[in-house]
């Protein structure tokens, strides 16, 4: 009989190690695993969670690059994500690694994903100017995301239902804070933009979405002195 300890027995020596609770670290993984991240922010149990995280960051590291996923700390803004197998992190190398889960890859719609990107951009713009809250959010009233989505990719925000259903999406996966209050137009509600859209956005596809948006505008203007010389 082997004398190799278990895996039990490692995690357990870890948290003992660690001082953390084994009901404490089911939570976090349950968390990382449900949501994809765990924010010291959200809330008193998450910002516990979160500390505990901390001090048995090896062990969750190890604990998850068994099974494919990858984790990843953002310490300065206080929050982990959770990346699954085959996925493109940012900030990480990419995997080489074809057999990807696609079961646990969320299914977004078009309308998630192109807010994504305008809310990297807009938040990348008021960091920029120095517009950052202390929480390390971006404020913005909803009209100035609408006007983002139509200059750079030619669509608008839905319909108020659909569109309250995408905000909610937004919200639980922990890029906005937004609370729609009665007593304001829809467009000048305030949406939180969070400093977890730095992670969730890669540096390139805000490049990309740039890149398409100049390249339309120059074939718009190439195609003006035409339409000129025929009126």
């Amino acid at each position: 009989m082997s004398d190799e300890p278990t895996i039990r027995q490692r995690v357990e020596t870890a948290l003992k190690a660690g001082g953390v609770e084994a009901g404490a670290f089911r939570q976090i993984v349950g968390r990382l695993l449900g949501l994809s991240i765990l924010h010291r922010e959200d809330s008193a149990i998450e910002r516990q969670l979160y500390d505990d995280a901390v001090r048995i960051e090896g062990l969750l590291m190890e604990y998850f690059e068994v099974a494919g996923f990858r984790l990843f700390h953002e310490a300065n803004q206080g929050y982990f994500r959770l990346y699954p197998p085959g996925a493109r992190a940012p900030g990480l190398p990419d995997e080489d690694d074809a057999n990807v889960v696609d079961a646990v890859r969320a299914r977004l719609s078009v309308d998630f994903i192109a807010c994504c990107l305008a809310l990297r951009l807009l938040y990348s713009e008021d960091l920029l100017r120095g517009s950052i809250n202390e929480r390390n959010e971006a404020l913005i009233p909803v009209e100035r995301l609408n006007t983002t989505l139509v200059a750079h990719m030619r669509r608008s925000l839905p319909a108020r239902t659909a569109r309250e259903k995408l905000f909610a999406e937004l919200k639980r996966a922990k890029l906005i804070d937004y609370r729609p209050n009665p007593q304001t137009e829809d467009a000048d509600a305030l949406i939180a933009i969070r400093g977890t859209i730095l992670q969730f956005v890669a540096d390139s596809a805000v490049e990309s979405l740039l890149s398409e948006a100049r390249a339309a505008d120059e074939g718009n203007g190439a195609a003006s002195p035409e339409t000129g010389n025929e009126t």
